[in-house]
């Protein structure tokens, strides 16, 4: 038994509850720690502007929706459906609802990375290349979502929509990509200066901004080229699960790392510490 047949007969648990099991235990854990995040965010970080509290409040209630989606899932797959994998032809009802709910997590994300580019570089050109690219996987993804409702069977789903899947995901992994290399070049430009703490701030910040941009940007990578290759199961559809948590920490990470930089600040004087602050506003 070399690929997956969905059938009584041809039924392997670990290419199908399995992944989506692992899958989904991890995700959970990732929501928890977005969920510390954000109380971290919350609490530190009181006055912040309303539209990025907004934001971030976003992010968290639809990863809650798609916490509740992941669980549920679990549960129809591992109780509902048991002895009985030929229900498992489509996804579960939940699994389908946590497909829209990933996209406008990612999309408020790079939104959200496109503004800091333009907040940093002063240009257009690239920031509004970057909310196109995201605008693009979007729309690959709300038009996906109607039709994930409807379908009879997975795996003519995948081959009938093969591209606008892959479209979604090259498109989140190219949008990542080029708003990571774009801001991690402003700030570099933005290196040259008298002042060691001045340095130090923006060597941080450029670490950083490529440590989370590249975690998102890989994972969409990664299950891009898991639908290509093992479309037959549902290995990629387990990674994919945790891809919006991914996503969201990144984004609760980039400011809750605010905190970690008081202290260079505090140690800067004068024009080090007029500078150091002025990079910091620009990439919130």
């Amino acid at each position: 038994m070399h690929i997956l047949e969905r059938s009584v007969n041809g039924f392997d648990a670990r290419l199908v509850i399995g992944p989506i099991q692992v899958g989904g235990l991890l995700s959970a854990a990732l929501f928890g720690c977005l969920s510390c995040q954000s109380y971290v965010y919350f609490s530190r970080f009181t006055n912040d502007h309303f539209a990025l509290k907004a934001a971030v409040s976003a992010v968290f209630f639809i990863q809650l929706g798609h916490f509740v989606c992941i669980i549920s899932t679990l549960w129809t797959m591992t109780v509902s459906t048991y002895g009985d994998p030929s229900q498992l032809q489509v996804l579960p009802l939940p699994a389908d609802l946590a497909i829209p709910l990933s996209a406008f997590t990612a999309f408020i994300v790079q939104s959200f990375y496109a503004f800091r580019l333009w907040r940093l570089s002063e240009k257009k050109f690239l920031p509004i290349l970057c909310a196109t690219i995201s605008v693009v996987a979007q729309i690959s993804t709300l038009i996906l979502s109607p039709r994930a409702f409807h379908m009879t069977d997975l795996t003519v789903f995948e081959d009938s929509h093969i591209l606008l899947i892959t479209l979604s995901f090259v498109a989140r992994a190219t949008c990542d990509l080029i708003t990571t290399a774009a801001i991690t070049w402003s700030l570099y430009q933005k290196r040259v200066s008298n002042f060691e703490n001045a340095m130090t701030m923006i060597d941080r910040l450029i670490y950083w901004t490529i440590e989370t941009g590249l975690a998102t940007s890989l994972m969409a990578i990664i299950v891009a080229v898991l639908f290509l290759v093992l479309k037959q199961n549902f290995v990629w559809f387990g990674v994919w699960l945790m891809l919006p948590n991914v996503v969201g920490n990144s984004l609760l990470a980039s400011l809750n790392r605010r905190l970690l930089l008081g202290e260079t600040r505090n140690a800067s004087r004068g024009d080090a510490q007029s500078r150091s602050s002025g990079i910091v506003s620009t990439t919130i």
